[in-house]
């Protein structure tokens, strides 16, 4: 027979010894026996080193993509809250009512007014009008008293005659009664207008003094009570959109060039596990002359819990920064138990070992820095399945031919 033959026979009647021997020890003492699993079944890693960037751990706070913060436009009392912190509201309702009765009375006295000039202009427009086709009308000229013949023995002789003598000039009187009454026309059109403008000034007033929801939200604080008087400017109520969040975090200058509107950050929310990506939105193109920090803007995933106002630890890349080659590990493969991070090891023989590492910087979502517990070229077991017990089979044991 070949030698292979037979180190392969050998090889398997060694391994049907083992297997018979461990069900018959199982079978006494009323144990399950142990089932042979192969790598197939698993994914295992080696453990090797790789030269990773340097991130820095940087503070950040929560914060809604939309938020507002309603003022008063307009002195007055507060006469209406819709509602307290945390309470949902829909784009357009009506959020904080001031008492407008004052504005109302004086809205009524505008309206009052352009009336009054409307009917200012109907009356100069027909006094124009008669000027016009009326020319012998009281206004235009003092002309001699009299009746029948006299009255137009005037018309025809006596005015004429005073033109020529200079005592009168009709022309320039007539032209004096038509700008006049164009005057009055004008005036009544001017206070028309007054009148317009007035009612619009106190229509906005109206207008501001209703405070509507600007887009679907909550409301975050209010910073009044009903009865409350308030002055134009004095903040009235937080408002903002929890449809979704963002992180801002103040990068360092020099960390600036690294970041790109794109990026994708681990962000951890009051520095817990596990991390959320979070996308970079926008980076403010000027720096904070005082603490030399550029603010930068993250959309977290939808559906993320959080709160406006929570801790996040934003780990941004420091590229410029020396770099040593580290053991990485998936994050998948560390266990916790007892508060201790562990991992299952595949020994020469295919049996899997339980360890103890000590962990260094995450490397995002996917992968560890390991500072000990492994050497580079350790097989360990990646995701391992819960239940999972030290001595498990996963692997052929290695032989010597």
């Amino acid at each position: 027979m070949p030698n292979n033959y037979i180190i392969e026979l050998r090889n398997l009647r060694i391994m049907r010894k083992k297997l018979s021997l461990a069900v018959f020890i199982a079978f006494f003492s009323g144990l399950t026996p142990l089932t042979t699993a192969y790598a197939s079944e698993y994914d295992l890693f080696t453990v090797k080193r790789e030269r990773v960037s340097v991130h820095i751990a940087i503070a950040g706070t929560v914060s809604a993509r939309k938020s507002v913060q309603l003022a008063a436009q307009i002195p007055g009392r507060i006469q209406y809250i819709a509602g307290q912190e945390g309470d949902r509201f829909q784009q357009g309702d009506l959020l904080v009512q001031i008492d407008d009765n004052a504005l109302r009375a004086k809205l009524d006295a505008a309206v009052a007014n352009r009336d009054a000039a409307l009917a200012a202009i109907r009356n100069a427009n027909m006094q124009l009008s008669r000027e016009l086709y009326s020319p012998q009308s009281r206004a235009s000229g003092q002309a001699p008293g009299g009746m029948g013949m006299p009255a137009m023995m005037d018309q025809m002789f006596t005015n004429p005659m005073q033109n020529m003598m200079g005592m009168r000039d009709r022309g320039a009187e007539r032209s004096s009664d038509l700008v006049s009454r164009e005057t009055q026309v004008t005036q009544a059109t001017t206070q028309h207008k007054q009148a317009e403008a007035q009612i619009k000034e106190i229509q906005a007033a109206l207008r501001d003094a209703r405070s509507m929801a600007p887009f679907t939200g909550v409301v975050e604080t209010v910073h009044v009570e009903v009865g409350d008087t308030v002055q134009p400017g004095q903040p009235i109520l937080n408002y903002s959109e929890t449809s979704g969040y963002q992180v801002e975090v103040d990068v360092p200058s020099r960390l600036r060039p690294d970041l790109q509107e794109g990026d994708i950050l681990a962000v951890r929310l009051d520095g817990a596990d596990p991390a959320i990506n979070a996308m970079i939105t926008r980076i403010f193109p000027v720096a904070d002359p005082r603490q030399h920090t550029v603010r930068v803007e993250m959309d977290l995933p939808m559906k993320t819990i959080a709160t406006v106002g929570q801790y996040a630890e934003v780990s941004v890349p420091d590229r410029k920064a020396q770099s040593v080659p580290n053991l990485v590990i998936p994050k998948k493969s560390v266990i916790r138990k007892g508060g201790l991070p562990l991992v299952y090891t595949v020994g020469s023989d295919g049996r899997t070992r339980l360890r103890v590492v000590r962990l260094g910087e995450n490397l995002g979502i996917d992968q560890c820095v390991v500072l000990s517990g492994l050497r580079e070229g350790d097989l360990i077991v990646n995701s391992p399945p819960p239940g999972m017990t030290a001595g498990v089979q996963v692997k052929e044991p290695a032989t010597n031919p």
